[in-house]
Formats: C-alpha cells, sequence, structure tokens
C-alpha cells in the first residue's frame, strides 16, 4: 500500500510548526507602550506651594522650626544647620511638631529628607507653613 504526496510536498513539509507572528506582534505592542508612558513621566516633583490668603503667624512653644533656603540649605534659629542638628533636636524634644519653611524656588529634593526624619523620629508630626497672599 502506498500513501500519495501531492506533487512539490514532501514528508518533511507534514512536521508541526509554531507562528511566531502574533506573539511578535504583542512584544512590539508593550515596548511602544512602555515607551511612550516613560516619555511623559518626569523624573523630579515641581511642587509650587500655594500662598494663604488667611495666614497667620502662630509661634507654639512645641515645635522646631526649619527654613529651606531656594539653594537647598537648611536653617533653624537664623544659622546654618545640618539634618544631622535636626535629627538631634527632635530626639532632645519629644513630642515637638517639625514646623518646615519652605522657599518657593527650594528643589524638591530637599524636602524629602525633613519628612522621611520626621516620620522616623517625631511619629510623622510636621506641619508645612505657607506664605502670605499679598
Amino acid at each position: 500500500m502506498s500513501i500519495f504526496i501531492p506533487p512539490g510536498l514532501s514528508p518533511i513539509d507534514d512536521d508541526p510548526q509554531i507562528d511566531l507572528t502574533p506573539l511578535i506582534d504583542c512584544l512590539f505592542m508593550l515596548i511602544i507602550f512602555f515607551v511612550v508612558t516613560m516619555s511623559f513621566s518626569r523624573p523630579v516633583l515641581e511642587i509650587i506651594l500655594p500662598e494663604s490668603e488667611t495666614a497667620e503667624v502662630k509661634r507654639a512653644d512645641r515645635q522646631i522650626s526649619v527654613n529651606v533656603r531656594a539653594d537647598g540649605s537648611y536653617w533653624m534659629n537664623n544659622r546654618p544647620t545640618t539634618l544631622a542638628e535636626v535629627e538631634g533636636a527632635l530626639i532632645a524634644s519629644p513630642n515637638t511638631i517639625l514646623n518646615i519653611h519652605m522657599d518657593g524656588k527650594a528643589s524638591f529634593s530637599s524636602f524629602v529628607p525633613l519628612v522621611d526624619l520626621a516620620k522616623e523620629k517625631n511619629e510623622g508630626r510636621f506641619v508645612i507653613s505657607t506664605q502670605a497672599k499679598q
């Protein structure tokens, strides 16, 4: 008994094959999606603090005020300070509120260490002070 094989076909052509075209299409769609979404993200957040119309200047006995200037330097009691000194002040006086006065031109990278410090040493108690609207 013989098997009929049409002309132009050989027994090797009968092997099963996997078509990779749909897989490649899906991969290209994922690559395009990730490239487009990455181009819209920004590495640094620029936060502009709003001005308050009802701002009041209040001094609390139980607060530590830290000013962050435009160049990113920290000031406490009208003198330059470091994060280690702010940490020491928070440890020395527990149950105080860290009052952060940010300059509008200061970078966000100088704000984050103060917030992290307040979360770690001060149970997350901090205030961001605003400027009065002029």
